[in-house]
């Protein structure tokens, strides 16, 4: 059984929960997850780490290791991700690493397509 954990100790990451819409999809084995990473969303309903702060679709909503999400993988477990609502942009990461300042603008101008706010605070 795989266990997700969904705690935060950053920098507030979800500023309205009363916007915040859920969805699940699958995850690519040996692949580390981290809430808050950007990522893609392939047609078959998996997920992948976006190449750059512009080509990215939802925003993860659960932490794996590699391991967890090989299992996960291999089991059909889904994870929850973010297909709405508003977070701080200073909060999201690209495969584990928070962005860099001059990232900023080109994920939040992705947001906007994506029907999710990326708010500077």
């Amino acid at each position: 059984m795989t266990t997700i954990n969904t705690s935060r100790t950053t920098r507030p990451f979800n500023l309205d929960v009363g916007k915040t819409r859920k969805a699940n999809a699958k995850v690519t084995t040996n692949t580390a997850y981290k809430i808050g990473d950007l990522l893609s969303v392939s047609a078959a309903n998996v997920l992948t780490h976006a190449a750059d702060a512009s080509t990215w679709s939802v925003i993860c909503g659960a932490t794996l290791t590699a391991a967890e999400a090989t299992i996960a993988a291999a089991n059909n477990t889904e994870i929850p991700i973010y297909i709405e609502g508003i977070y701080s942009v200073e909060s999201v990461s690209i495969s584990g690493t928070a962005l860099a300042t001059n990232q900023y603008a080109a994920a939040r101008a992705q947001a906007t397509q994506n029907k999710i706010e990326l708010a500077k605070v």
